[in-house]
């Protein structure tokens, strides 16, 4: 078995698109700091002269109109402190990103980019060798299906293991970096060091869904086509559908909201609940949470199943 992981080893870090897909991933990466560049940044001069102009047509507009704009409030029963309060040049200049805020922005976008490549890779590898034919010359070389079959996914779960350490390093050291370039405030960094440890997770697990994928479709384009309906489900669950009750209430059965959960330590979503009243129909938002544990215990179910499932496949299927 170990000659075995040693191969596919060699044969995976060998492959063009593995190299290629690497050289990607570091220009994404490195293009995700910009954003966190920019969210820590302070603001320059020409930001802070259209911020103070427009505090200065705020204020004037309320200074003419603030009593007026008083009255009504108050006509309505609203508290006195929620009437119409005073501009302040502060709301309008503005600052630089508080440092975790930009650091889990930053932590996100760079476990997004490791874990599509992972998913990518992982997928290409399985998948190449139904199109060259070459898995076929491999079972003959290895009759043994099982073991051919846990070695490829032992690879590909351990190259994503180190990929995802590697990626989580990577964004936590460049953001530690730039929060020290300018100047802002490092705090809670256990916390991040903590939530970069569970990023990794999720880079395994789409993984071994890509590897999965692209054995149960024999193709790299079938593993990238599924990935992609799942991606336009979400856009269109997140997106049009958002204000629908049902579409966000079946979030915690949702592959990516389940690995928002293990990144965030547990995920915060709002369900619009509608309440009829005598004045009128209502709408109130209602939180939830995914917790870590949902989290872990759905992906574990999931994974379980997929592999058991590629495995039973694999073992039966004319690989020809």
């Amino acid at each position: 078995m170990t000659r075995l992981v040693w191969a596919e080893i060699r044969r995976l870090l060998s492959r063009r698109f593995t190299g290629i897909a690497m050289i990607v991933l570091l220009l994404g990466l490195a293009g995700s700091q910009l954003v966190v560049n920019d969210a820590l940044s302070p603001p320059n001069r020409e930001q802070l002269a259209a911020a103070e102009r427009a505090y200065q047509e705020v204020h004037k507009d309320w200074a003419t109109n603030h009593e007026q704009n008083e009255q009504d409030c108050r006509d309505t029963g609203a508290p006195l402190d929620e009437c119409i309060p005073e501009p302040q040049l502060v709301d309008f200049t503005g600052g630089p990103m508080p440092f975790m805020e930009a650091a889990r922005t930053g932590l996100q976008l760079s476990t997004l980019l490791v874990a599509i490549v992972a998913f990518m890779i992982a997928a290409s590898f399985i998948g190449a060798e139904y199109g060259s034919g070459s898995i076929a010359n491999w079972l003959t070389f290895i009759p043994r299906r099982g073991r051919v079959f846990w070695s490829k996914l032992l690879t590909v779960a351990g190259f994503a293991t180190l990929l995802g350490a590697f990626g989580a390093a990577l964004a936590v050291g460049a953001v530690l970096t730039l929060a020290h370039l300018h100047g802002s405030r490092i705090e809670s960094v256990r916390g991040l060091a903590e939530m970069g440890a569970r990023s990794v997770l999720p880079v395994v697990v789409l993984a071994v869904a890509g590897f999965c994928l692209g054995l149960l479709t024999r193709h790299t384009a079938g593993a990238i086509g599924v990935l992609l309906a799942s991606l336009v489900v979400w856009v269109g669950r997140t997106g049009p559908l958002s204000s629908l009750a049902w579409a966000q209430r079946i979030t915690p059965w949702t592959p990516e909201g389940n690995i928002a959960a293990i990144i965030e330590r547990g995920y915060t979503y709002v369900v619009q609940v509608e309440k009829v009243t005598p004045d009128g129909v209502n709408i109130d938002f209602v939180h939830y949470t995914v917790s870590l544990t949902h989290g872990a215990v759905y992906w574990s179910i999931l994974l379980t199943l997929v592999v058991l499932g590629s495995l039973l496949i694999f073992r039966r299927r004319d690989v020809i």
